[in-house]
């Protein structure tokens, strides 16, 4: 309003001191006789624009303004919760992927543990049978070896009494053959 004031005293004093200033060139705003009419009708004007703008169109930016400032600090504290929610729910995600890992660790280390166990009693299982099937056929050789030995021994016998009986032209018994030979193992024996 201050500003208002000094217009109008400024014209004011235009209008008191010249009289028909501009009037003669065709500029009505400044002919003196509608000037008071002007001038009234002007303050009306801004005073009706003034009342408008303060009372009706600021109230709305303001209201605009808050609305705007309050949707921005909830969205900011909305995004701070849902921050600080997805650092919790990473957190947990850690924790469990950890959680797992530990226990697929404990499956396959126990995993392992169980197959060797059962690859060395396998193992075991069939050196026992290598040694048991090992013994066998020693066992089965040793005796094929001595059927072996008394069958040789037998046609050796046999032999003796034909060469015996040809060289010598006599013939003895088996049972004198049989002397022979068990005398002949008692000296090798020792």
């Amino acid at each position: 309003m201050f500003s208002f004031t000094k217009v109008g005293v400024f014209l004011s004093i235009i209008i008191f001191f010249k009289k028909n200033i501009y009037a003669a060139e065709g500029m009505p705003q400044f002919n003196i006789e509608t000037f008071p009419s002007q001038l009234f009708w002007l303050i009306i004007t801004f005073v009706i624009l003034y009342l408008i703008i303060n009372f009706l169109i600021l109230p709305r930016i303001r209201s605009n303004l808050r609305l705007r400032k309050n949707k921005i600090s909830n969205d900011l504290e909305r995004a701070e919760l849902i921050k600080t929610q997805i650092e919790k729910i990473s957190k947990e995600y850690d924790e469990k992927i950890t959680k797992s890992k530990n226990r697929s660790n404990d499956t396959i280390k126990n995993a392992i543990e169980k197959a060797n166990d059962e690859f060395t009693s396998q193992l075991n299982n069939v050196k026992k049978k290598i040694s048991k099937k090992i013994f066998d056929a020693e066992k089965e050789t040793l005796e094929y070896k001595n059927s072996l030995s008394n069958e040789i021994s037998d046609i050796s016998k046999e032999v003796s009494l034909l060469l015996i009986k040809k060289i010598l032209g006599k013939s003895l018994s088996k049972s004198d053959i049989e002397n022979i030979y068990k005398q002949k193992a008692s000296m090798d024996g020792k």
